[in-house]
């Protein structure tokens, strides 16, 4: 574990890092952090082949499932979508814009992925970053890093990655108290015990706890074709990252009114996640999770229909009120009479409902999220592409570079 002064020394470096990144051309930078991270895309290269092999080990995810997962994220992270990034960076009109001195970045060790959106925003922004990962899993980061080094050196030497056990005082106080603004990935706990560690001036991004859940519209289930075309689709929403991430769908509703009801819907579903159990097979489930699953399950049996299968399960439990899932490909069915119920059925789940996706054309996404509550701003995606989310996507309702910049009015 990283000691105290060291982590104040890597603090006093990626400082010292900062005027040369912000000296570069912000096109420049982008162009390299993509070229860094198509290193590790890339299952030939040296990069790719490391985070495969050290990938299912330190996260728990099969190897398909990883590959899947890096493909999915890199696809949408081009060096296209990394000038795009850089363009829309520039200040309003009437502004003048300085970036944060120094950043760090707090995750958690449940998408293994989740790193990529604000280690590029950061370095984008021209702000060195420190990265605290996980304990139990910075290999991305770390081969970010080193990846990074390939391309450019002098690059590289603003983005650091360190680990040590959450609820560490000292440490924390070390990293956070010099950071202009700190992006945290963890639990509601998590987030309280860091906002007590930041300076008076320092800016809090919190990513806190949150899940996904799923609306199959009637215009989706008017034939068996259509709706197994839904099926599929929230199928690898469910089994993506076996259900782990705060993306990941809990509950589906279905619509009613359409050619095919809740239950047969549910039944469809099933029969997707089973071919996904081959093709993406589940990871070992902790035995800390196996006792909540049995739970979970044996309420479903005794409320509606529990279908199993090897390593997921659905359950049909018609108007019953939502249960959140112990997560690890076990997902609820249940109907609703349109968007207007589905944003009442969503409300109680408040800044938790991180991502929605639904089955339908553009015309009902846009429905659906007009219906939504006051409170609730949710990603609004097309079904299956739930755990796909771009490079520039939102982050909790919040510009990917929240908290970056700071703003001067220039009147």
């Amino acid at each position: 574990m990283i000691g105290e002064a060291e982590l104040r020394a890597r603090v006093d470096a990626a400082i010292a890092a900062g005027p040369a990144l912000r000296a570069r051309p912000r096109e420049q930078v982008a162009e390299r952090v993509a070229a860094a991270w198509a290193l590790i895309a890339d299952p030939e290269r040296a990069p790719g082949r490391a985070a495969r092999e050290r990938l299912p080990e330190t996260t728990g995810l099969s190897l398909p499932m990883i590959a899947w997962a890096l493909q999915a994220t890199f696809e949408r992270a081009d060096r296209q979508a990394h000038l795009e990034a850089a363009r829309r960076m520039a200040p309003p009109d009437g502004a003048a814009r300085a970036p944060a001195r120094f950043s760090a970045l707090v995750l958690a060790g449940n998408v293994f992925t989740a790193c990529v959106q604000p280690c590029s925003m950061a370095l984008l922004a021209g702000s060195p970053l420190i990265i605290k990962a996980s304990s139990k899993d910075d290999v991305l980061p770390s081969l970010f890093v080193a990846a990074l080094a390939q391309v450019d050196v002098e690059l590289a030497e603003a983005c650091e990655v360190v680990t040590f056990p959450g609820g560490t005082p000292t440490l924390e106080s070390a990293l956070m108290s010099r950071a202009d603004v700190v992006s945290v990935y963890g639990s509601d706990a998590t987030l309280t015990a860091v906002r007590r560690r930041l300076a008076p001036t320092a800016s809090l991004v919190a990513h806190g706890h949150g899940l996904g859940a799923g609306f199959v519209s009637r215009d989706a289930l008017e034939n068996e074709d259509a709706a197994r075309a839904a099926a599929t689709a929230f199928a690898l929403d469910v089994a993506a990252y076996d259900q782990r991430g705060c993306m990941s769908p809990h509950v589906i509703w279905v619509e009613r009114g359409g050619g095919v009801d809740g239950a047969d819907w549910a039944s469809m579903l099933a029969a997707q996640l089973d071919r996904l159990a081959a093709d993406l097979p589940r990871g070992p489930l902790p035995r800390e999770v196996g006792a909540a699953q049995i739970q979970w399950r044996g309420v479903a049996a005794a409320r509606g229909e529990l279908i199993e299968g090897d390593g997921w399960s659905v359950s049909y439990e018609g108007e019953a009120a939502l249960r959140v899932s112990p997560g690890w490909r076990n997902v609820m069915v249940l109907d609703v009479d349109g968007p207007a119920a589905l944003g009442a059925a969503l409300a109680p789940l408040g800044v938790h409902l991180k991502t929605l996706g639904v089955a339908g054309d553009a015309a009902r996404r846009r429905e659906v999220a007009a219906a939504l509550p006051a409170g609730l701003a949710p990603r609004v995606t097309a079904a299956g592409q739930m755990q796909r989310p771009a490079l520039l996507s939102l982050a909790d309702g919040r510009p990917p570079w929240e908290g970056l910049f700071r703003l001067t009015a220039l009147e």
